[in-house]
């Protein structure tokens, strides 16, 4: 999942600068574009990288499905190919603002904190400083905690046996005697199961392994994996959705980790493994390597394909009982294709959404642009003319899924979505790869990359339609968020894609170790289909279960998305929504009730208001501060692959001194620009005489 601090930037120097509200909710909408453009080469485009060179994905004989990609060809083709399919992601929901944001209003949990920075901002531009000093407070005190408490789980701070590891795990791996320790239910900075220990080393073995003799073959819980993350933006995630949609997502979660993983573990289900060319039964596993986690070679080769086909499924059941909304969508766009302005022109003005009659002229440009751009490529006219087509007709429908899932859970399913696009390019390619005169490995590249550029296509439809949520609160027009998207995608491209594929190549070639799920996933999921053994059936179980969930709570593509993801990641949100429901029932409530009887109802409510916003600002800084932690943490990574210093002592209080540094340098801006804004500093008095 990845969570951008780049948003939170701009408020503070919007903040410094005393812009307008308006002003500051069109910036940030910038930044979210920027960010998001470039979430296909996060996600899918380092598969093509593990492919051709990690040890993890030989064919049988030691081959590799690509050898050698043309680096620089694919990114020219990727960065091109993803501005044109942004704008166009842009354009195609502002059909949907009306719909899902006026008639029928998605929740969109978690947009309540850019909102609350909203209101802050608005306080510090009209001069209602002491009221701006207090949230700030607020927010400023649970990053700088959150901040902390990252450090001690996850930063590699004490050298131990051949490595660095954090606080955390190095009080984890020593409190141990012999075979016992705390390891065995904590690692990597997640609760979980006893699983037992290294005795030698005292390092958690992670995830209950597999016993070959079968005497825990009757314990259900023996293969899977239950545990809890201490991942602060999930359970700030959580807070914002409450538990009932909290839970319909982990009900998803719930299905695939406690049901069908240990049910493929048991019944030793048969899986496709690259390496024998052929199906494995999962209990083999533990034959030829020992124990195994093989949990988890269930999870994300039998159960990922369940939940992308209860995504997609639920996601057309969603859509299609909304055909009577969509039936008066079509009528505005044969309206505005027509030349009729509607009431979104407003004279004298300009207009007030980014007129509808552009849609069909972005989708002939980037038509065209795909064709071009993938031709030149090498990749051939007639293929380049397939994927054109599916881009545009995916863009929409499997957008639409996708957004729609965003607005119900706060998380737009990229990589499920991503997956049937997938599923999709290489179907084509592969079958009629003689008569489209293309090798399986250009087959290959050709949906990955194709993948790539509809994932930054669906997140910049995920990105708009949030930016236009807050807007309504602001008053700002869609036309001038719409804009603010599409200029933020031209460098987001660029940067973020230039940063991906450096990062790609050195985790393909071993240099930095990340975990990469998504790009993991990808890489298994093209070997199956281009070895031709994907488990079909598996999708349609899997679409077959999200109509069901979706007929009967109405929210199909949550649940998909909940059993997408893994257990440890989805329970703080659990916890999150239920910790928000029981504050309110105890504490919140019987307090509005006392203010009620003493200083009536509209006092109460308001009250209320401001009360639950505090704990908005509380999670706002939940969500910051993972966000600048995930953010410096990457920043160091990469340094750590250029080998500055050879003496690792030396370079580890190097990278010690610049990471307290780095974060003491961006307290002093903050406080520098808050000073100026005269938030920092002066009484009430003169803050207003300032303003």
């Amino acid at each position: 999942m990845a969570v951008s601090a780049a948003w939170y930037f701009a408020y503070l120097f919007g903040m410094a600068l005393r812009w307008s509200p308006s002003e500051v909710n069109i910036s940030t909408s910038a930044t979210t574009g920027a960010t998001h453009a470039s979430t296909g080469f996060i996600f899918t485009f380092p598969a093509i990288f593990l492919l051709a060179t990690s040890s993890d994905y030989t064919l049988a004989g030691g081959a590799h499905l690509i050898d050698d990609p043309d680096t620089f060809r694919l990114a020219f083709i990727g960065i091109i190919a993803s501005m044109f399919a942004g704008f166009l992601g842009v354009m195609y929901f502002i059909i949907f603002r009306r719909v899902w944001l006026v008639e029928d209003p998605l929740p969109m949990p978690g947009f309540e904190a850019t909102l609350k920075m909203l209101d802050i901002t608005c306080d510090v531009n009209t001069g209602a400083v002491e009221h701006a000093k207090e949230s700030l407070k607020t927010i400023g005190f649970w990053t700088l905690v959150t901040m902390g408490f990252m450090f001690v789980m996850e930063y590699p701070l004490i050298k131990f046996q051949e490595g660095y590891i954090s606080l955390m795990d190095w009080v984890a791996q020593t409190a141990h005697v012999g075979e016992f320790g705390l390891a065995s239910i904590y690692s990597e900075s997640i609760l979980h199961q006893p699983s037992g220990i290294d005795p030698d080393t005292g390092a958690s073995l992670g995830v209950t392994h597999y016993d070959p003799d079968g005497s825990m073959l009757n314990n259900a819980l023996a293969h899977t994996y239950i545990g809890v993350a201490f991942t602060p933006t999930m359970f700030a995630i959580g807070w914002f959705m409450r538990s009932r949609v909290a839970f319909l997502v982990n009900l998803g979660t719930f299905v695939g980790w406690l049901y069908l993983v240990p049910m493929a573990v048991i019944m030793d289900f048969p899986v496709f493994d690259p390496a024998e060319g052929g199906r494995v039964a999962i209990g083999d596993y533990a034959e030829v390597n020992g124990p195994s986690m093989l949990q988890m070679i269930a999870f994300k080769r039998v159960v990922r394909q369940i939940a992308i086909g209860s995504i997609v499924g639920g996601g057309i059941w969603g859509l299609l009982k909304m055909w009577r909304t969509f039936a008066g969508i079509g009528g505005d766009i044969k309206s505005a294709m027509s030349g009729d302005v509607g009431q979104d022109y407003i004279p004298g003005k300009g207009w007030y959404e980014w007129p509808l009659k552009h849609i069909p002229l972005f989708m002939g440009l980037t038509f065209g642009v795909m064709v071009l751009i993938f031709w030149i490529g090498g990749f051939g006219l007639l293929p380049a003319l397939i994927f054109a087509t599916v881009l545009i007709l995916t863009t929409f429908f499997l957008g639409a899924i996708a957004v729609r899932v965003m607005g119900e859970t706060g998380i737009e399913p990229v990589s499920g979505t991503s997956f049937i696009v997938l599923l999709m390019l290489m179907g084509i390619f592969l079958t009629f790869d003689e008569a489209l005169s293309l090798s399986t490995q250009e087959a290959v590249l050709l949906g990955l990359v194709g993948t790539t550029v509809f994932g930054s296509a669906i997140s910049m439809s995920g990105t708009v339609v949030a930016d236009y949520k807050n807007s309504l609160y602001i008053g700002n027009r869609p036309y001038h968020i719409s804009k603010g998207n599409i200029i933020g995608v031209v460098p987001g491209a660029i940067l973020g894609a230039g940063i991906a594929i450096f990062l790609s190549i050195q985790l393909a070639n071993g240099t930095i170790d990340l975990k990469a799920p998504q790009a993991n996933a990808f890489a298994t999921f093209s070997i199956i289909l281009a070895e031709g053994q994907g488990d079909y059936w598996l999708l349609g179980l899997g679409a077959a279960l999200g109509v069901f969930v979706e007929m009967a709570t109405g929210m199909g593509t949550s649940f998909g998305l909940g059993m997408y993801l893994d257990l440890p990641h989805t329970l703080p949100m659990l916890i999150g929504g239920v910790a928000r429901d029981k504050w309110e029932e105890k504490k919140l409530d019987p307090e509005i009730e006392l203010i009620k009887e003493e200083e009536g109802p509209v006092v109460a409510e308001k009250k209320r208001a401001l009360i639950l916003l505090s704990t908005f600002m509380v999670a706002a800084g939940l969500l910051t501060a993972e966000a600048f932690f995930g953010m410096e943490s990457a920043i160091f990574a990469f340094l750590d692959t250029l080998e500055l210093v050879a003496n690792p002592t030396v370079w580890y209080w190097l990278r010690m001194s610049g990471f307290l540094g780095f974060n003491l340098l961006l307290g002093v801006m903050i406080y520098v620009m808050f000073k100026s804004a005269g938030i920092i500093g002066q009484d009430d008095g003169e803050a207003d005489a300032a303003a």
